[in-house]
């Protein structure tokens, strides 16, 4: 390992549907930049929790509700290896609140100059309630998963110094990390005799951070008496009191700790992930230098190694497609049993059920939506998959509301595909003819999931949020107003996909509908996250 690598930091990795340490998009993104660092051979350490799964699967019950059960995995069988230092099992011994907690390590070794390394609380050191930290991502009671912070900040950054890395900077991948900064301050207080403020100085220099959300929801702020109760240790520590050492992340009124303003604070660079994300940040938060860095995918993951060919003719692409359409539906069968008729336009929307994605404006005029799927020889065949979160009701409810429609009016048109994980994904973006995403304007901070279907030639759908707003989709796709979205689907479903879907050329291959799949996968290449890497390299590093 190069001595001074990248340290990113970041609470999931979409690195492996067999591991279940990813949520959404923010781990898709973790997982796709680990992936590009080792395509470039950039020295980058990883750093992450290791969740045992706990309410990680989704199932559907008979009527239509989802529940969550347990993913029981044994590390050592999905790839993870235990961490040795000097021969032993590596340990990591840190602080927690008023007791030490032990923290295993494991790696994931993509190449010799870039690992990810996962930290675990789940040790015969630890009494049971410290041992049971790390058992769910995002869930649990809230102590918790201000633990989990804790683990992942401080835990990490005692890792490598444990390892001996000096990184030349350490990248907060949104706010959770956080707790990082006192672990790096203790550190350097200890090895140059500086003061906290000289400290503050040194390290925060040394640190990035990136906001992937303007959502309440992915902006922290936990209970500020919870977070003394932590933060006394690393005061006393610091030689400073504990209302200096929370001061840059208490919100106003006091009403809590923002890891969200701590990280940005902390740290002296701040980037968002999209032309239009990065430019509501600044409206927020006027006080930073705000960077722009628009999010890419890792192409080799995501995009059929087929379409890079050279000089690829439009009858084989179309046959590609048509491969993978039925690729798409034979995984669909066997995971639900159900078929569908790959000649049919094939629509596809797939992503987490937050309120903001809108998923039932889609169906929000539901015997208009049955009437152009069932339009005579250009049937409709919608394909929905997508979590809740373990604790969103609303978003339980409206998955309930949309399984009603697809079990009665759209019966035989639309199929959910439950459990959406990587794989799933992988299909889907692949075998579609159509990706639909109608986030409410300003919502999504960039919403990758569109990058990957055109990288396969699948036309986008899309309101202009996210990367969506940085690109004109004129030849290539349909923009859809954020306004009254679901009639403005139907109008452009009936009115424009359909008919240029179904009107072939003469023969069997629809060249104007390859004409857009081309360009799609021409404007995917500047997508990519080996792009994004060298902006972060020009921009943040």
């Amino acid at each position: 390992m190069h001595s001074a690598p990248i340290a990113y930091f970041c609470a999931e990795y979409g690195l492996d549907e067999k591991i279940p340490i990813y949520a959404g998009g923010l781990g898709v993104l973790a997982g796709d930049t680990i992936k590009a660092a080792a395509e470039t051979n950039l020295p980058f350490v990883g750093i992450g929790l290791l969740y045992r799964g706990k309410k990680a699967q989704q199932k559907i019950t008979p009527k239509g509700h989802q529940v969550e059960e347990d993913i029981n995995f044994d590390p050592t069988e999905v790839g993870l290896e235990h961490v040795y230092h000097q021969g032993q099992p590596l340990f990591i011994k840190m602080y927690l609140k008023d007791r030490y907690v032990w923290v295993r390590v494991w790696k994931k070794q993509l190449t010799t100059q870039v690992i990810l390394y996962l930290l675990d609380t789940d040790t015969e050191q630890n009494e049971k309630r410290d041992r049971d930290i790390n058992d769910a991502l995002y869930f649990g009671d809230k102590e918790k998963q201000l633990q989990q912070q804790f683990i992942l900040g401080i835990g990490g950054a005692k890792l490598i110094a444990k390892l001996r890395l000096k990184p030349r900077v350490y990248h907060l991948n949104e706010g959770r990390p956080g707790f990082m900064i006192w672990q790096l301050l203790r550190q350097v207080i200890q090895q140059q005799d500086l003061d906290y403020y000289q400290a503050v100085h040194q390290v925060k220099n040394k640190l990035v951070y990136t906001n992937h959300t303007l959502v309440p929801a992915g902006n922290i702020i936990l209970n500020l008496d919870e977070v003394i109760g932590y933060a006394r240790f690393y005061a006393k520590d610091l030689k400073i009191s504990v209302d200096e050492l929370l001061a840059p992340g208490l919100s106003r009124h006091r009403q809590g700790f923002s890891m969200t303003d701590y990280a940005m604070k902390m740290s002296h660079t701040q980037s968002g992930v999209s032309e239009l994300h990065t430019s509501l940040s600044r409206k927020i938060w006027p006080d930073y230098d705000w960077q722009n860095v628009t999010n890419g995918i890792h192409l080799k993951t995501w995009q059929d190694q087929r379409f890079r060919k050279k000089d690829i003719s439009d009858e084989e692409i179309w046959q590609i497609h048509l491969d993978n359409k039925q690729k798409l539906q034979k995984f669909v069968k066997a995971r639900t049993g159900f078929e569908f008729d790959e000649k049919r336009l094939v629509i596809g929307w797939a992503r987490r059920l937050a309120g903001y994605k809108r998923l039932d404006a889609v169906f929000s005029n539901i015997t208009r939506l049955a009437d152009i799927a069932k339009r005579k020889g250009q049937e409709i065949q919608l394909l929905v998959a997508g979590k809740a979160h373990q604790e969103d009701e609303a978003g339980k409810e409206m998955l309930h509301q949309v399984l009603k429609y697809m079990s009665d009016q759209m019966a035989g048109y639309a199929l959910f595909v439950p459990d959406y994980n990587l794989e799933v994904a992988r299909y889907l973006v692949k075998g579609c003819d159509v990706w639909l995403n109608i986030p409410e304007k300003g919502k999504e901070a960039c919403g990758t999931s569109g990058m990957k279907a055109i990288s396969n030639g699948v036309l986008l759908c899309t309101t202009s949020d996210g990367w969506a707003n940085e690109v004109d989709l004129t030849e290539m796709g349909w923009v859809l107003p954020s306004e009254n979205v679901g009639n403005q689907f139907y109008q452009t479903l009936s009115e424009k996909i359909q008919p240029l879907f179904y009107n072939q050329d003469s023969g069997k291959v629809n060249h104007k509908w390859v004409e857009k799949m081309k360009k799609s996968m021409t404007l995917a290449e500047n997508f990519s996250a080996k792009r994004m890497l060298q902006e972060y390299q020009e921009k943040l590093y």
